[in-house]
């Protein structure tokens, strides 16, 4: 992600490995960060609402060969996108699918 060059910071750079999923929203919320994960807790309308910056959650698992084009449709997604409380990125292996809170009704 990094040589895409997406300011990225893992939970262990940052030592807070071991805090809830709501600590977690309001850290990279401080942090003006958007979260990247692969766990569906942050798909929820209880924690999307809190990150300011939005969510983008991986469905799969990525081999290692998958991850460099991985990091180029996660660029591309953040060029092409203002980051927003609400906002929430599904990448599947064919597509991606792109949900905000603010428009549904």
């Amino acid at each position: 992600m990094r040589q895409k060059s997406i300011d990225v910071a893992r939970l262990q750079d940052l030592g807070t490995r071991d805090i809830s999923d709501k600590e977690l929203v309001n850290t990279a919320s401080e942090l003006g960060m958007t979260i990247l994960t692969r766990d569906t807790d942050f798909t929820a309308p209880s924690l999307l609402s809190l990150a300011k910056n939005g969510v983008i959650y991986i469905s799969y698992q990525p081999s290692k060969n998958e991850i460099p084009r991985l990091a180029e449709r996660i660029a591309s997604i953040a060029s092409q996108l203002e980051p927003k409380p609400g906002l929430l990125i599904v990448i599947e292996h064919e597509y991606i699918e792109i949900y905000d809170q603010h428009l549904q009704h």
